[in-house]
């Protein structure tokens, strides 16, 4: 008679062999090849799910270096009174002419900053020309503000792209004095097209980031009635 003691290993022996056996059966090369595909879609879900909450690189204040178009954005941006030094900022426009902002005193300004390659630009100009024919007995004043850096120091190019839209408002030749502290007072970014609506009494009351074709143009005009209304300077 065989005890106990000595039938132990026989059964761990047997139980090792069926546990090994069953392993063998449940992992079939199918189930591993379903297995690695299941790992590998987590991977790069995580790895896309990380990506797509990067954190962009900030931009500045309008620099020289060619800002880039912008997506189409309404900023938010506050009221924001501009500085009597920059109100009264001695500009040239196109033809040579002087003028400051502070000319304009007793008109609203719509001041829109622009290139002749920017797409977006192109879209809306013809809208800023409807504001400016409809808005003119009104006491509102559209001007463009083209960019030394951004057209290359080519005047003419600008003159001639200028003839060939039938822009009618003045177009202002800038180096950076006026298009830089105007995107600085309202935080914006380096892009193209901005726009600038400014009351009376020298405040930037909307601000406009990019263009959006359905929205902006009646956002524009709202926040144009609304500076004509205001009654702070009439």
């Amino acid at each position: 008679m065989v005890s106990s003691k000595e039938s132990l290993p026989i059964e761990n022996e047997k139980s090792s062999s069926a546990e090994s056996t069953a392993k063998n059966l449940f992992w079939t090369p199918g189930r591993i090849a379903i297995t690695l595909i299941a790992v590998a879609l987590i991977v790069w879900y995580g790895i896309a799910e990380w990506r797509s909450k990067g954190i962009q690189p900030a931009s500045g204040p309008v620099v020289k270096t060619g800002p880039k178009t912008a997506p189409a954005i309404t900023a938010p941006a506050p009221v924001v009174p501009l500085s009597e030094q920059l109100r009264n900022t001695a500009l040239k426009t196109l033809d040579g002419h002087s003028l400051k902002l502070s000319d304009f005193a007793d008109k609203v300004v719509v001041l829109n900053i622009w290139a002749t390659w920017c797409g977006p630009c192109r879209q809306e100009m013809p809208e800023l020309v409807k504001v400016s024919n409809d808005y003119k007995d009104r006491g509102v004043v559209v001007l463009g503000l083209a960019t030394t850096y951004n057209e290359r120091d080519d005047q003419q190019h600008v003159k001639d792209y200028i003839k060939a839209q039938n822009v009618p408002y003045q177009i202002i030749w800038d180096d950076g004095t006026l298009a830089g502290p105007l995107v600085e007072a309202v935080q914006g970014r380096s892009v193209i097209p901005q726009s600038f609506v400014i009351s009376r009494d020298g405040r930037i009351v909307k601000h406009f980031e990019g263009f959006r074709q359905y929205s902006d143009p009646l956002s524009m005009r709202q926040a144009i009635e609304e500076a004509l209304n205001d009654k702070g300077k009439a």
